[in-house]
């Protein structure tokens, strides 16, 4: 195993001894590290971004940068788990600092890049990273947006109680675009897709379950515990697992890259649809959200808005 130390200017790797040829490179970056463990064959990514713990185009770089190295290294890896590094935060969705600047400067190119992104790490999840790995979130904390997408794509999402999961984007006259209708449709039915966007409601892990929309409930603290326990339950039947995900990939609930870009591509035409009112609403969610994380976590800095 190699693993990749990627500062946002250059790339090199490391080998560490003793561990095969075949296994997945890691990343190691200021925003992103991950860990194998060899005896479970699974792959820990953490999120650790400065600032407002949300999407960044340098961390959606990184994310699917490792997804790849899963791929390239296809039958090392039975889990990749997608956690967060920040407590009591998954990860609170999209750039709304970058698209706020994208939509003043009418630079929908830059957003549909950003969005393409985005439903690039979404899919590869839903693909099981093509390389037939189980995708799995551990939600340790809030996940709103895009981070709540990003959960959903996952073959198993884990949720601790009390966290708080939904789709605020109508508060600024948007819809959450990267799959969020397509993943929860699929998973729990269009009216329960409708309420939750259109309302933009924000509901506790315990109401998500009861939805259908998480997997498997964990105390407080215990997520990644109640994850280990889902990998040995899976163990035996993983062959099944695996087949069943692949067979789903055929039939008429397959999510295609085609339908998440068709979806996002709609989302960037209403975003660059915003006008003054909208934007000043969007401003005043980063801030708030910047001084909750700021009083939460003293001392990280804040992406100012």
């Amino acid at each position: 195993m190699q693993i990749i130390d990627r500062t946002r200017a250059h790339l090199h790797t490391v080998p560490l001894p003793g561990m095969a040829a075949n296994a997945p490179r890691l990343l190691s970056t200021p925003i992103l590290t991950s860990r194998y463990e060899a005896e479970t064959r699974a792959l820990w990514m953490y999120a650790h971004p400065t600032g407002r713990p949300c999407f960044t185009p340098e961390l959606l770089a990184d994310v699917v940068a490792q997804q790849q190295e899963v791929e390239l290294a296809p039958g090392t890896v039975d889990f990749f788990l997608n956690c967060s590094g920040v407590p009591g935060v998954y990860n609170l969705g999209g750039d709304l600092d970058l698209f706020q600047k994208l939509v003043e400067a009418g630079d929908e190119a830059g957003l549909m890049r950003y969005a393409e992104a985005c439903i690039r790490a979404i899919n590869n999840n839903v693909a099981g990273l093509h390389a037939d790995a189980v995708s799995m979130a551990v939600v340790q904390g809030d996940a709103l947006g895009g981070g709540f997408e990003a959960a959903l794509s996952c073959h198993v999402v884990i949720a601790e109680r009390g966290a708080k999961l939904g789709f605020p984007e109508m508060m600024f006259n948007l819809f959450p675009g990267m799959g969020a209708y397509s993943l929860v449709a699929r998973k729990a039915g269009p009216r329960v897709a409708e309420d939750l966007i259109l309302n933009a409601k924000v509901l506790p892990a315990e109401k998500m379950y009861e939805l259908g929309l998480v997997d498997h409930l964990a105390e407080p603290g215990r997520g990644e515990w109640v994850a280990r326990d889902v990998m040995r339950q899976m163990s035996s039947q993983l062959k099944g697992f695996r087949a069943f995900q692949r067979a789903k990939m055929h039939a008429y609930v397959r999510l295609t890259y085609q339908e998440l870009e068709d979806v996002t591509r709609e989302w960037v035409r209403g975003a660059m649809k915003l006008d003054r009112k909208d934007l000043r609403t969007m401003e005043r969610l980063v801030k708030a959200q910047n001084r909750m994380h700021a009083a939460n976590h003293p001392g990280t800095g804040s992406v100012s808005a």
